[in-house]
């Protein structure tokens, strides 16, 4: 079966799994995600046996071509065409996913007497299969292949802003499409920010060098952090970075199907928390990857989700000690039966 097919077929299964009679999809990452077909302006409506698309004249032979096994039309008005057929088919439950819309859309939606219910496309998402895995371990290798040719480049006088630059560049020479999300290079007291925006602050020397960085190939992230000293480290640096060193393994050791993910940051947490570092961790251990930079699963302690075979997620843990460094080591890792592959070599 097609592959795009049978991820409507699967979403159309799910659908009647939440006793819904449909869902809209609005957003062009989940259009594409299900037909394969990625082009702003056009709205699908899925029941749990049909589907249709509604989009302007200029998309329609192009769409039909590409994507036989749903029914597109060109209506005058997009939105009254999507109410006008869960109408006429009788589609009481109509859903949409807040989440996804703009504010216009689902104000629409809503008022229209449509049903809010998050995740059900992001759910299909979590879990890669042939294809997606292929990118993602393409967009990791790229990654981690960027960072050995760049690290030896890191020197006295650089600025992150001029290290994030080419740092891209490597990438999309190597293949990628463009990067993942802004590239986050700290040096010194900029790597005890999580979120720090790459400046032009110049590397000194005897200086903590972090990079948090990835690429898009094939429409699917990478993401990857590296901490190392520029210079001879002190002791203290020493000791944090074997620290988190440390706890990245006992997280990724928890890493496999079955597992909560809540499990994988329990274990970085308590191994940082037990060197009394525990308040200079303030993220969640990770996160999901695949068409977006962030997506389902999360792994912080609030977690509810079960890791299953096929997911590719972050282990991310950091300690950040505020106008000194910060240290965070990052993977990303494929899910497996027994354990995971760390894509990100």
């Amino acid at each position: 079966m097609n592959t795009n097919k049978k991820r409507l077929s699967d979403l159309q299964r799910l659908i009647k799994k939440e006793k819904l009679d449909a869902l809209v999809v609005s957003r062009p990452l989940e259009q594409e995600f299900l037909t394969g077909f990625r082009m702003d302006g056009y709205v699908m409506l899925v029941s749990g046996t049909e589907a249709w698309a509604f989009m302007p004249k200029m998309l329609l032979e192009q769409f039909r071509s590409r994507v036989p096994f749903v029914s597109a039309s060109s209506p005058d008005n997009t939105l009254e065409a999507v109410l006008s057929k869960v109408r006429e088919k009788r589609l009481r439950r109509t859903a949409f996913e807040p989440g996804t819309e703009t504010y216009l859309r689902g104000s629409f939606w809503k008022k229209s007497g449509f049903i809010e219910r998050g995740g059900l496309t992001a759910s299909l998402r979590s879990v890669k299969e042939g294809s997606e895995i292929s990118a993602l371990r393409r967009a990791c290798r790229i990654a981690a292949r960027a960072f050995r040719l760049i690290k030896p480049r890191i020197k006295s006088g650089r600025t992150e802003i001029s290290v994030s630059r080419e740092l891209n560049d490597l990438m999309q020479a190597m293949g990628a499409s463009g990067p993942s999300f802004n590239l986050i290079v700290g040096f010194g007291p900029d790597s005890a920010l999580p979120h720090h925006v790459s400046s032009d602050r110049p590397l000194k020397k005897n200086s903590a060098v972090l990079l948090d960085f990835g690429c898009v190939y094939g429409g699917y992230c990478s993401d990857i952090t590296r901490t190392y000293f520029y210079g001879r480290p002190d002791e203290e640096f020493k000791r944090v970075y074997s620290v988190v060193e440390r706890a990245q393994k006992a997280g990724l050791n928890k890493v496999r199907a079955g597992t909560p993910a809540s499990e994988v940051d329990k274990a970085c947490r308590d191994h940082i928390a037990a060197a009394g570092f525990g308040q200079h961790f303030i993220h969640g251990t990770g996160h999901g990857v695949g068409l977006e930079i962030h997506e389902a699963p999360t792994l912080n302690t609030k977690s509810k989700e079960v890791l299953r075979a096929g997911m590719a997620v972050t282990v991310e843990p950091g300690i950040y000690l505020h106008g000194k460094f910060g240290v965070r080591i990052e993977d990303s890792v494929l899910v497996k039966k027994n354990g995971c592959e760390i894509l990100t070599r």
